[in-house]
């Protein structure tokens, strides 16, 4: 169950299902029964909520930060797990503790802060919830704001907020919110990959010539239409087409289970594994996103190759973008065509790839410009 909120009984009964299906951690955790790493240090409590973007920038933070400040434990909590992830990212970090986190409800809230007592709250991607807010002023407990909008209730005392992007700071100045608002800064860029193995075309294709296109974001709606308009396309009949999404059809082979033999022409592939997003963004020919979080952005921006999204897609960097970067389209007859036109002028191709490529690098020597002031920030406390 994945209730959070502060009603009481919602609270307990998603609490009660847990421990009947043996989650017993996330239902002790939902009312604050938490416990921090290790036996001494002060305590930097960071919120992760349900992003795995989110997440992984967490676990990142707390790997820099335990090198600067070599006395703090941290914990982080969450309310979604990403089994893989977690288990990927976190065997370097050091003195991080992490686990589901309570829900806004004044008890539960209460006994973490009681059995925490942190030296500061780090909230990542979204403010803290009400109750959480107001406990943290009661307690005096200085916040600091990551890649979040401005929520229902800011928490005092507000120590930072650092906005992702331009658009996410004049949300807080509208707010009138300024003194504790930093310059926009998005740490992600620091941990997306940016120089990939070139192999994986050829290795899947067959050849170093092969076409490889990759749509991500579908809901499971979308897959049939796609799988039609790609046996359609004049593009099937050379290249290998990559879709990601929500319930894949069975019958597609899947890319987490792919043995390293070349694949026919015309196959369609089900990206399930998001470790290979690096691959197929430096591979593809061109890239559609029917949705995409801000790290998988990055990812693709890095890959300097041709963008194209689906309408209302909020783009990294946009004010940066020229018009004709970043093309919106819907219709998977309609990027196909897209595709074949860009197949067929190569120079546009590589300037729009180069472009995205240009703001992706921009973007993160600015964060590594700005992660020392952050730890210093850490270091200070």
């Amino acid at each position: 169950m994945t209730y959070y909120e502060n009603g009481l009984l919602r609270a307990r009964w998603a609490s009660w299902r847990d421990a009947r299906a043996g989650r017993t951690a996330q239902a002790n955790a939902r009312w604050g029964w938490i416990k921090a790493p290790g036996e001494r240090g002060p305590i930097l409590w960071m919120q992760s909520f349900s992003d795995a973007d989110q997440q992984r920038l967490g676990i990142e933070l707390a790997k820099a930060i335990a090198e600067k400040r070599r006395d703090l434990r941290m914990v982080m909590t969450f309310e979604t797990e990403y089994p893989a992830l977690l288990k990927q990212h976190t065997e370097s970090a050091e003195r991080l503790g992490y686990g589901f986190g309570p829900c806004d409800h004044p008890q539960a809230v209460g006994r973490v802060l009681e059995r925490l007592s942190p030296l500061r709250y780090l909230a990542l991607g979204r403010t803290p919830r009400p109750r959480l807010a107001a406990a943290l002023g009661w307690g005096k407990i200085p916040a600091v704001l990551m890649a979040a909008d401005p929520g229902s209730q800011i928490p005092a005392p507000l120590e930072a907020v650092y906005p992702r992007d331009t658009r996410q700071a004049g949300a807080w100045a509208g707010r009138g919110i300024t003194e504790a608002v930093q310059e926009p800064v998005d740490f992600a860029t620091l941990f997306t990959i940016a120089q990939v193995d070139p192999n994986f075309r050829a290795m899947i294709s067959g050849t170093d010539e092969g076409l490889l296109w990759w749509a991500q974001g579908l809901s499971a709606a979308q897959w049939a239409g796609w799988r039609q308009a790609w046996a359609a396309s004049a593009l099937s009949r050379r290249g290998l087409l990559f879709l990601g999404g929500t319930d894949a059809p069975a019958d597609l082979p899947r890319l987490s289970v792919w043995q390293r033999t070349s694949l026919p022409a015309g196959a369609v592939v089900a990206v399930d594994d998001d470790r290979w997003y690096p691959a197929l963004s430096a591979a593809a020919q061109a890239v559609h996103l029917q949705t995409a979080s801000p790290m998988l952005q990055w990812q693709v921006y890095a890959g300097s190759r041709p963008i194209s999204v689906s309408p209302g897609v909020t783009l990294n960097a946009a004010e940066q973008l020229d018009a004709d970067t970043i093309l919106a389209l819907e219709d998977p007859a309609q990027i196909l065509d897209h595709w074949q036109a860009l197949r067929g002028d190569v120079m546009v191709a590589r300037q729009r790839g180069d472009a995205t490529r240009r703001i992706f690098w921009q973007e993160r020597r600015h964060a590594g410009e700005r992660l020392p002031e952050f730890l210093q920030r850490v270091f200070d406390w």
